[in-house]
């Protein structure tokens, strides 16, 4: 079985990419097709990683933990988890055992910082506690306090973390291989997919005049589509810290620029399969027609001011 990750920087054609594998009788998803963020999101499995081994603190360690317990519980009950039912029930167990695996001490604590945040009600609750009814420290719940054990065994047990989550959705005795959309950070993509284990890593990049006009398109709440300037500086700026020409002779990592996976979809299909080391399939159930249509939306729909300023100064970036 092997696990497929494919990564993109945010409208840049991952899912045709995804959908494609998914469109093979040799693949399957997890997650219904759907994203599964919960690595790469903000106090996810990747921020808690960094912030016990790479940037810990006793305080640091804490927080994050907390922060990571509360993110699960919303992912979990987000309306886009429930309505592509990406988890099942046995979710919270998992994560709640996955802490226990991973900690070797925890207690109730009230850290200086973690008090400065307090609304005022909050803040006289816990005078009262502390100061009037003699409520010994031990027993204020404020905030937990957690100790994490060897980054060896965090490694260990988010493998099995991502192992449970992903068995709980699909067939155990399945010999089908699966891919993921969005499970890890365009930015950061190997150190981001290590919780998976053995992994291939595919990302994919777009014409900045394409992503542009998807923003566009679907009024995207989390990008800049709303003016070219901004959309200019952020789109230079990410790709700029993704500098994706250090993976290219990387063994885990395929780049694919969309244009071309669509363009020339059985050289790349077959590119793509011996990445992947998988037989390669001419006859699919992939709409590659209907990705040629809206392929190029973007030379009729945005305007001439926008496609010239995109082309002048992001031109090292452009893809046709």
């Amino acid at each position: 079985m092997k696990k497929i990750i494919v990564i993109g920087s945010g409208n840049s054609g991952g899912g045709a990419v995804h959908d494609y594998l998914l469109s093979r009788q040799d693949f399957m998803s997890p997650f219904n097709g759907k994203e599964f963020r919960f690595v790469n999101d903000p106090n996810g499995l990747h921020d808690l990683h960094f912030q016990l081994y790479k940037n810990f603190s006793i305080n640091g360690s804490a927080l994050a933990l907390n922060n990571f317990l509360k993110f699960s519980e919303n992912f979990y009950k987000s309306r886009y988890t429930v309505k592509n039912k990406l988890l099942k029930k046995n979710f919270k167990d998992n994560i709640l055992n996955f802490i226990k695996n991973i900690t070797f001490l925890n207690y109730n604590g009230a850290p200086r910082f973690y008090i400065d945040s307090f609304n005022l009600q909050k803040f006289i609750s816990f005078q009262v506690k502390r100061r009037i009814l003699k409520v010994q420290s031990k027993n204020i719940k404020v905030l937990k306090m957690f100790l994490p054990k060897d980054e060896k065994i965090f490694l260990k047990e988010a493998e099995k973390l991502l192992k449970k989550i992903m068995l709980s959705n699909v067939s155990i005795s399945s010999t089908k291989n699966i891919v993921i959309e969005q499970g890890g950070i365009f930015w950061n993509p190997i150190e981001s997919t290590k919780f998976y284990g053995d992994r291939k890593i595919i990302i994919v990049t777009r014409d900045p005049r394409g992503i542009y006009w998807s923003m566009k398109r679907r009024k995207s709440l989390a990008y800049p589509y709303h003016n070219v300037d901004t959309f200019i500086k952020w789109y230079k700026n990410i790709f700029e810290k993704a500098n994706l020409k250090k993976f290219k002779k990387n063994k885990l990592i395929k780049v694919i620029k969309f244009e071309n996976f669509i363009n020339n979809f059985e050289k790349e299909t077959k590119s793509l399969s011996k990445f992947l080391n998988i037989k390669h399939i001419k006859k699919n159930k992939f709409d590659i027609q209907n990705s040629k249509k809206k392929l190029y939306e973007a030379k009729k729909n945005l305007t001439k001011t926008e496609i010239i300023k995109i082309e002048k100064n992001l031109n090292n970036f452009l893809q046709w």
